[in-house]
């Protein structure tokens, strides 16, 4: 039982060595969370997500996500927000030219905490509403409407404290893998989309401020190709 939480997360992001060709880029994703609790049981937070790749010098996506929470006991929360986001035109693979994505969500997690570990699932439904790119006759873009789309997104998390500091603060082994099934206009998945895969550490450095850092790898599924985002990635929690 105490190597179940592994074995999942290896089965869960397994299919992504099966991508016959990829397109490799290298990214810094580093985002900012403000959390705030408003009564016992209900919450609101902002993200704040700053995407950079090609070694820094080129946007990737810019991200605004505001949402509210109501959580019963510890164990079990329930959130709506909004995710504003900024693509840019980075590579030959990725969008044509710059576009933006409204999209809102519903999303539940559930925390389950061991004397070794914790686990947590956490499902998550959006609405997209898509800028829609077209091709002009003289082989440029523009947009041209908006597209809807649904997806599904689960993820699975692992922490597991591997160092205890004199002042009782933890260091934490974090494992996930989190699978993006697109719905297209349905309420049925119709293809995978992406697979994201993590492992790093998380650090509370006081009673208002943790720190999570590690390796993200992502697989998104294209027609005919892959496209595999190696990133480093830095999330800082600030609890007010």
């Amino acid at each position: 039982m105490k190597r179940f939480p592994l074995i999942l997360l290896f089965i869960l992001f397994s299919f992504t060595l099966n991508a016959q060709e990829r397109k490799v880029h290298f990214s810094s994703w580093n985002t900012v969370n403000i959390h705030k609790k408003i009564s016992r049981n209900w919450s609101v937070n902002a993200e704040f997500n700053f995407r950079r790749t090609n070694f820094l010098t080129d946007w990737e996506q810019f991200i605004i996500r505001p949402f509210v929470h109501y959580t019963f006991e510890n164990d079990l929360d329930v959130a709506i927000g909004y995710s504003y986001i900024k693509n840019y035109n980075y590579a030959d693979f990725g969008t044509p030219i710059d576009a933006v994505e409204n999209n809102v969500f519903q999303q539940l997690t559930i925390k389950h905490a061991f004397s070794k570990f914790s686990f947590a699932h956490r499902l998550r439904f959006e609405e997209r509403f898509q800028q829609k790119i077209v091709k002009t006759q003289n082989d440029s873009y523009t947009i041209d409407g908006i597209r809807h789309r649904n997806r599904f997104r689960y993820k699975f998390q692992v922490a597991i404290p591997v160092y205890k500091s004199k002042t009782n603060r933890i260091l934490n082994l974090v494992m996930y893998d989190e699978v993006h099934l697109d719905f297209r206009n349905g309420l049925r998945p119709e293809q995978l989309d992406q697979n994201w895969m993590f492992l790093g550490v998380s650090f509370r450095v006081n009673k208002h401020i943790k720190i999570r850092t590690g390796y993200h790898d992502i697989y998104a599924k294209r027609k005919d190709f892959y496209i595999n985002n190696q990133i480093w990635e830095t999330t800082l929690t600030y609890k007010i």
